[in-house]
């Protein structure tokens, strides 16, 4: 990280513009969020545009993709490859007894389509039978004979729950044998048989899932880990003297999108980050809050603004300027800086030959290709130079210019390192491995200046860091 100089890091102050909660119900599905700013009526959806818009906001969504195939081995523990069942777990049906009952099928197939996920599988399967009462066995679907198919579907519906897990809901199945099972040794057909033996596999399957989605579609652990670090105060110079505090103070998530092996769902971070001088802060403990719904905008947005307090560069420019004029008729005492709008003006306490107060003019220039601020066409009012026409003295606009540049670096207040500064900091944030199987990638584009202003007390640099932030689950 590149150090910040220790008169900067003692003149700049840089501020990044950007309860309790009760149980969660175990199975609900989260309401839209209340506004986080107090101009959407309560209940309505959060608008992240109009949210982004507000000073000091800022929006970070953070696109989450859930690979599907990390729900297929919980599915394949609950519905094998391969298995059999015995007698006592097959199905009376037809006058028939189902006394074994055998399969293998493919590998799951799973497909997310919108908030639909569809599992499909062939199967194989064969059967020993009999008849009630009867002692004679027969079977389908054993040497010499193929294995008879089937195809098997289940579609079911997911959402997202309150305690910030994958919900499924509306589950469906189908369960189509494709080839008939005729046991010409009884001269039956049990093809009904063998699908009621699947219908009931199927309904297992399909209630044991329904429990299964929300334990392996965990994500709270994610939201939690972003949360917690975001709480935490990060320093933004080798010497531990400015910290970083971005103060989350909600967060949303979208609806589930299918995107064919995927779902995607966006958390959406709003908060007021802002930079402080001095010791590192204290943590914020703050807890999780409850789940959600909301939009989100396609990349996040952070307002930066930088604060250059003009008491420093007063200091400076007296220091340099008392020196200078030590020996002149007319000596300069003290100096004081302070703004309005794109405009800054410079008194002068004087002694000696012209005793009183002096001022010059200046309007801030924002130099994009070194990105520093300058101050390089000092005036001095008409008063001021009425009054200095009166006397002799040397003491000119350059002169104060010169002082005014040595104490600002040369004329140049650099800016833009302490904005690359909280860039970096933001892309270590979002990026890194958070958990085994789950990577977080982000980019930030180069900080965009908005507006170069003054206020009463400091120079002011409003900037914006924008761009896209990623995690996917494997």
């Amino acid at each position: 990280m590149r150090r910040v100089g220790p008169t900067l890091t003692a003149a700049c102050v840089l501020i990044v513009a950007c309860g309790r909660n009760p149980a969660p119900a175990p199975d609900p599905t989260p309401a839209t969020g209340a506004p986080v700013v107090g101009a959407a009526p309560p209940g309505a959806a959060v608008d992240s545009s109009r949210v982004a818009a507000v000073p000091g906001m800022a929006v970070i969504p953070v696109r989450v993709t859930y690979v599907l195939a990390a729900l297929r081995p919980a599915l394949d523990s609950l519905f094998p490859e391969r298995d059999s069942l015995t007698a006592a777990r097959c199905a009376n049906a037809g006058g028939l007894v189902c006394h074994q009952y055998v399969y293998r099928r493919d590998p799951l197939q799973l497909r997310a389509t919108g908030a639909q996920l569809d599992i499909t599988t062939q199967l194989a399967y064969r059967a020993r039978l009999g008849v009630v009462g009867g002692a004679k066995v027969a079977s389908c679907g054993y040497a010499p004979e193929t294995m008879r198919r089937a195809d098997v579907a289940m579609t079911t519906t997911l959402y997202w729950r309150r305690d910030w897990r994958i919900g499924a809901r509306g589950t469906r199945f189908t369960a189509a044998l494709r080839d008939p099972c005729r046991v010409t040794a009884l001269g039956v057909n049990a093809t009904n048989t063998l699908q009621g033996v699947l219908d009931k596999q199927m309904t297992l399957f399909a209630a044991q899932a329904d429990s299964a989605i929300p334990a392996v579609g965990e994500f709270r652990t994610l939201a939690d880990s972003l949360w917690r670090s975001f709480l935490e105060p990060t320093p933004l110079d080798t010497t531990g003297t400015l910290w970083l505090l971005v103060e989350p103070e909600a967060v949303r998530a979208t609806p589930f999108t299918g995107t064919g092996t995927g779902i995607v769902t966006t958390l959406v971070l709003y908060a007021r980050p802002r930079v402080v001088a001095g010791a590192k802060p204290a943590s914020v403990k703050r807890p999780l809050p409850m789940l959600s719904l909301a939009s989100a905008p396609s990349e996040f947005t952070v307002p930066v603004t930088v604060e250059l307090p003009f008491d420093e560069l007063a200091r400076r420019a007296t220091a340099t300027l008392a020196e200078e004029t030590a020996r002149q008729s007319v000596h300069v005492d003290s100096v004081q800086l302070r703004g309005a709008g794109d405009s800054v003006f410079v008194e002068l306490a004087v002694s000696g030959a012209l005793k009183g107060r002096l001022a010059l003019t200046s309007r801030l220039r924002w130099d994009a290709a070194t990105r520093e601020l300058r101050l390089d066409d000092l005036q001095w009012t008409l008063q001021s130079r009425g009054a200095l026409s009166r006397v002799t003295s040397t003491l000119a606009a350059p002169l104060v210019g010169r002082a005014i540049r040595k104490a600002t670096n040369g004329g140049r207040v650099p800016l833009g390192a302490q904005l690359d500064s909280t860039r970096a900091e933001l892309m270590l944030k979002l990026n890194g491995t958070l958990a085994p199987g789950v990577v977080m990638g982000s980019s930030v584009r180069p900080v965009q200046i908005v507006q170069v202003t003054s206020s009463a007390t400091a120079f002011v640099v409003r900037a914006l860091l924008t761009g896209q932030s990623g995690v996917w689950i494997q």
